[in-house]
């Protein structure tokens, strides 16, 4: 993300209350707040160690369980079924340019286990392009967004079944929302925690404009969406079909 920005007011953030309550997840990899450029500074030289297997299953504990704003639900959440993902708002060419281009790269990643379609009407998630005075609609009580953020609704066996994603039209450069566009579409498939630990991951906590998917990126998603992790799996659990050879990636 490039940075986050919000400001909590003391209203907490609470569970829908419906049989489907699904933790209310938001993210805000934003723009840098004014004379705060994105961090263009290169990464090290050197090439990086080579990824090991520890490396990648830590990595994906770290992403995939719970959320950054979400209640602490430390259990497996993905999709059993096919993303129909409409747009609406206001996107700019290259904006859409940058949503195929995305779509067709976590199509590839998901390998036939789920696909993501663009759709006219009737998306399961719909893709906000919409101006920041206008992000009330979408946030809840208390907390304020810039940038950029998403929801996902889930049932009590932890497979996703809708999804919001909301990202500002204006205040953003084309390179911040090209950013943008590649997270909140790959955190939905509920891949939804940030971290520091990888600088060229599309989920780094820190301020940046990643553009491509990482190595690591690549592995969490095809691991994901592995036949050996299931929705509603806990850490325990994930733990045990680690060490016993599943989750392939």
């Amino acid at each position: 993300m490039v940075l986050k920005f919000m400001l909590t007011l003391a209203v907490p953030l609470l569970f829908a209350g419906c049989v489907y309550h699904s933790a209310t997840v938001l993210k805000a990899p934003v723009s840098a707040l004014p004379g705060q450029p994105a961090d263009h500074t290169p990464l090290a030289d050197a090439e990086p160690p080579p990824l090991t297997d520890q490396d990648v299953q830590r990595y994906f504990m770290e992403i995939a369980l719970g959320s950054e704003y979400g209640l602490g639900d430390f259990t497996i959440k993905k999709w059993v079924q096919d993303i129909q993902l409409e747009v609406l708002g206001e996107p700019t060419g290259e904006d859409m340019e940058t949503l195929r281009k995305v779509v067709a790269e976590l199509n590839e990643l998901l390998d036939m286990r789920i696909r993501i379609e663009l759709v006219s009407s009737g998306g399961n998630v719909k893709l906000h392009f919409i101006p920041h005075q206008a992000f009330s609609q979408y946030e809840p009580p208390g907390i304020i967004f810039y940038g950029g953020f998403f929801w996902n609704w889930w049932n009590f066996a932890g497979e996703i079944h809708t999804g919001q994603i909301v990202i500002g039209s204006d205040r953003l450069s084309q390179a911040e929302r090209n950013h943008l566009i590649r997270e909140e579409v790959t955190q939905t498939l509920g891949l939804m925690n940030d971290s520091m630990r990888y600088r060229d991951s599309i989920f780094y906590q820190g301020r940046t404009e990643t553009d491509r998917f990482s190595e690591i990126d690549r592995q969490l998603i095809r691991m994901l969406y592995s036949d050996g992790i299931s929705a509603g799996m806990n850490i325990f659990d994930l733990r045990a079909t680690l060490l016993a050879g599943g989750g392939g990636y």
